[in-house]
């Protein structure tokens, strides 16, 4: 059970609760035999993270069992702790949503030299990036920029390029505000003007030999990717194979051993 702070640091209270999971055969309605809701308070929202994890584990919960995580100050939510301990802003899910512990590092990652490039290309609704490569390329809204009359949208697709240009486009949906809730536009409801606008944007990008020159840079990227793939199982295979040998050796040399230990009994010495 979580620790309960000073009354001079508590701020928050956060719930713990948890249900019973229908894809393992639980009822949904119930809470797991032996564990009961609890409201602790908790100084901040790393403290709210750690009770979070801590009522997971000693539950034993998985993903389908948390239903907890509500985190209120005076009685007004303000975040919420997921399964796997993130603390993030209250309401639905949306594109861009950063997490409020722990905070995003302020100094950028160093940038991956496999990233695969992108090229932003204009459509009537706003520009979008295309990138990939020939097996899975992308296309997605640039975040705030893709506008259907007057609404903000986002979305993301994926692509399959051929060197003589675009093969294919899959249907998407459209995100509104780019949030990830029932408010989402599914594929075959996305208005054709969009559709349409989209695949010829893509289509008449992927048509000029100098913009398939990404998708083969990217193809390239990719392939490099999967060799250092397999060089990862090389060296997993490689230090299996020391330890099996190792233990091949020692039965070996046991059976040796024993062997003699038989010649010396059946001798009688």
């Amino acid at each position: 059970m979580p620790k309960k702070p000073n009354t001079a640091d508590v701020r928050y209270t956060v719930i713990l609760d948890n249900c019973g999971n229908p894809d393992r055969g639980q009822d949904p309605s119930r809470r797991l035999p032996g564990t009961v809701r609890q409201v602790v308070s908790i100084a901040d929202f790393a403290a709210a993270s750690k009770a979070c994890r801590d009522y997971i584990e000693e539950n034993d919960l998985g993903g389908g069992n948390w239903t907890g995580g509500e985190i209120r100050e005076n009685g007004k939510i303000v975040g919420r702790v997921a399964y796997n301990g993130t603390v993030w802003p209250p309401g639905e899910f949306a594109v861009g949503m950063k997490p409020l512990w722990p905070e995003p590092e302020a100094e950028p990652k160093p940038k991956d030299p496999l990233e695969w490039e992108t090229s932003q290309v204009d459509t009537p609704f706003g520009p979008i990036l295309i990138g990939g490569c020939f097996r899975i390329g992308n296309v997605k809204s640039i975040e705030g920029k893709f506008v259907v009359d007057g609404q903000h949208y986002e979305f993301m697709t994926f692509a399959t390029f051929e060197e003589g240009g675009l093969k294919e486009i899959q249907s998407h949906n459209l995100l509104k505000n780019g949030v990830f809730s029932d408010t989402v536009v599914p594929p075959k409801k996305v208005p054709k003007k969009v559709k349409d606008a989209i695949r010829k944007a893509v289509a008449r990008w992927a048509s000029v030999p100098a913009n398939m020159a990404l998708i083969v840079r990217n193809e390239i990227k990719d392939q490099k990717k999967s060799i250092q793939h397999v060089e990862r199982q090389i060296a997993s295979y490689e230090q299996q194979l020391a330890k099996s040998r190792d233990e091949l050796a020692t039965h070996q040399a046991q059976i040796a051993q024993l062997e003699e230990k038989a010649s010396q009994l059946e001798s009688g010495s």
